[in-house]
């Protein structure tokens, strides 16, 4: 995938455009069930961030502007298990933008069944502070106004107004 986008001639991209990237689950990615272990579906979902990142020019952006991507925050809803050794599709859609942080929807398939489906806020970082996505996307040469959909404003509303839980004063001893 990186070689292919370092020396594949860059073409035009619509950004708000859907993005497919296939993953076939192996044996590293099961939980003793044996279904897709569900902290996998987030590897799966970075790799397709990552397949996106690649095709707008993101990551070699970011290596020339000394930026590192992060994930602010993430849900993500099971509604199916994700078989080993078939074939998934993972859909990725950009959601949202705002000051800080891109918006991405992720969906994984196996044939015609929707399996889990997650929303994930994620930023880049250079040292003291958040590069503004909207700069980043006019830099890669898009034009692309702060926007979300209305189920994401919700979301990222509720999630910035969770209590951050305070840190123990004294550590207690496992016994």
């Amino acid at each position: 995938m990186a070689i292919w986008h370092a020396f594949g001639k860059k073409t035009d991209v619509d950004w708000r455009a859907e993005f497919h990237t296939f993953y076939r689950p192996m044996i590293g990615d099961l939980d003793v069930y044996p279904e897709v272990n569900n902290g996998r579906h987030f590897v799966m979902f970075d790799m397709a961030r990552y397949q996106l990142a690649f095709t707008i020019g993101l990551v070699r952006y970011t290596r020339t502007h000394n930026l590192a991507f992060v994930v602010g925050g993430s849900t993500i809803r099971y509604r199916k298990r994700v078989r080993p050794f078939r074939k998934a599709l993972i859909r990725t859609q950009l959601v949202g933008m705002d000051e800080k942080f891109f918006y991405f929807q992720h969906t994984v398939e196996q044939g015609d069944t929707v399996c889990s489906s997650a929303l994930v806020r994620a930023g880049l970082r250079r040292k003291g502070g958040t590069a503004l996505p909207s700069e980043v996307m006019a830099d890669l040469g898009f034009d692309a106004k702060p926007f979300m959909e209305t189920w994401v404003e919700h979301w990222a509303d509720w999630d910035d107004q969770r209590p951050w839980p305070e840190a123990l004063e004294s550590p207690r001893k496992v016994q």
